[in-house]
């Protein structure tokens, strides 16, 4: 009889660890951004990572914005960042919660760029699949080991 409630012990003490493991993969992403799916283009204004691929000791993520358009193309001055766990994407916390109006013209038929200083982030990188946002557009990329 003893046996049998070690073995039963055993097991609910696993499962449990098995559990405590998988939410503690990311305690501080917790909250998941209402819209899923982004483009990366829209209207002529197409954003993309500088680079596909980045190490998780990566200090700044710029993200190049090609305006095809014949109109300048305003934005804020801030890079979000959102991670993909488990097929839903989370919003990766900043440090600071209020940021300023301020904007940015991107001239017509031009290319610029925004850049996100990662120590601005509430949040150390870790391996997986991020995007860069920036008004509703998403530029995917990968961080590494």
């Amino acid at each position: 009889m003893l046996k049998k409630y070690t073995f039963v012990t055993y097991c609910l003490s696993s499962l449990l660890l098995f559990i405590a493991g998988c939410q503690a993969d990311d305690p501080y992403l917790k909250e998941e951004v209402s819209v899923q799916k982004r483009p990366d283009s829209e209207n002529g204004i197409t954003i993309k990572t500088e680079n596909a691929e980045y190490p998780t000791s990566i200090k700044e993520i710029i993200v190049e914005i090609q305006n095809d358009s014949s109109k300048g193309y305003t934005t804020g001055i801030h890079v979000f960042l959102e991670k993909n766990v488990k097929d839903t994407w989370y919003r990766v916390p900043m440090k600071e919660e209020a940021f300023t109006g301020q904007g940015i013209i991107h001239p017509p038929n031009k290319m610029s760029s925004l850049s996100l200083n990662v120590n601005d982030l509430k949040y150390k990188l870790t391996p997986g699949e991020y995007r860069a946002t920036i008004d509703g557009l998403a530029a995917p990329f990968s961080v590494v080991e």
